[in-house]
């Protein structure tokens, strides 16, 4: 009874540890941030409201000689993106917008798969970092700062596996409508051994995260390949699509949080920019 009682608890340990290593989730019954975990949630901070109630009390003050500002101060600018990822105060929310954009996208994609014709292979491009999948507990864990050894460890870690709201929902509906979903991303593929700094092969990390976040049965999954890894990100996604089209594919739609992910050619007859303001990638 012993042995059989001690192998139960151990089966209960183990559950509990795969459960707690499983990625944060969307909430779908409203917007909203996913929930992270502890060790992502940063000390209590002030919101872009309370800063700027604090700057015009002192810019009020008659006897204050004032400085010249031309630039946002860069805290409150973080301030102002934590309040647009968290959903308080008056810029809105970050994860609305992107479902808002997402429907749009699926309006476009049904107008283009109703005007197909026979024998026509069409196809979607989609990007993985804040397009398909989101890095927002790591953002939000860097205190909306790039830090890469850190970023690079989690987006390969079981808990980067969280779906964008409205990405899921739109590759399945590519896929119902038999239109192929080919993903490009800018993460690091197959090493360029001769740069002398090699990046780690991200790309079994990064099925495996597509697959856990319910991205199944995607047309082809494309990462940084060997001297890919030197070129501009235009250049690379664009000669991607090319290879896709030389397929025989009509490429009917491109989907990326960066306009790098959009720009160059071929491009796709519709290009679905939503919405990043957390980092810029040319």
């Amino acid at each position: 009874m012993e042995s059989r009682s001690f192998r139960w608890l151990a089966m209960i340990w183990l559950v509990a540890g795969v459960a707690g290593a499983q990625a944060p989730v969307v909430p779908t019954d409203h917007y909203g941030p996913p929930v992270c975990s502890a060790a992502a949630v940063p000390a209590h901070r002030m919101t872009a409201e309370a800063a700027k109630a604090e700057q015009e009390q002192g810019a009020d003050d008659s006897h204050a000689i004032l400085s010249a500002e031309p630039v946002e101060n860069f805290a409150i600018a973080r301030y102002r993106l934590a309040d647009y990822a968290d959903c308080v105060g008056t810029n809105g929310c970050y994860w609305a917008d992107l479902d808002a954009q997402y429907r749009r996208a699926e309006v476009a994609l049904a107008t283009a798969v109703a005007a197909k014709k026979p024998g026509e292979k069409l196809a979607v491009v989609m990007d993985i970092d804040e397009t398909a999948l989101s890095s927002y507990c790591e953002m939000k864990h860097e205190d909306f700062g790039y830090v890469g050894p850190l970023f690079n460890a989690w987006i390969v870690s079981p808990e980067a596996s969280v779906a964008i709201p409205g990405g899921l929902r739109f590759f399945n509906k590519a896929k119902a409508a038999g239109v192929s979903v080919f993903f490009i991303t800018g993460r690091a593929g197959v090493p360029d051994y001769s740069s002398g700094k090699p990046a780690a092969d991200q790309t079994e990390a990064t099925a495996r995260n597509l697959e856990a976040a319910g991205y199944r049965g995607w047309a082809g999954l494309v990462l940084r390949n060997g001297g890919e890894n030197t070129v501009s990100t235009i250049e690379y996604k664009s000669e991607e699509r090319h290879r896709i089209a030389d397929k025989g594919y009509r490429i009917v739609m491109s989907v990326g949080d960066q306009w790098s992910d959009l720009l160059g050619e071929p491009k796709a007859e519709v290009s679905v920019k939503l919405p990043n303001p957390f980092y810029f990638l040319p």
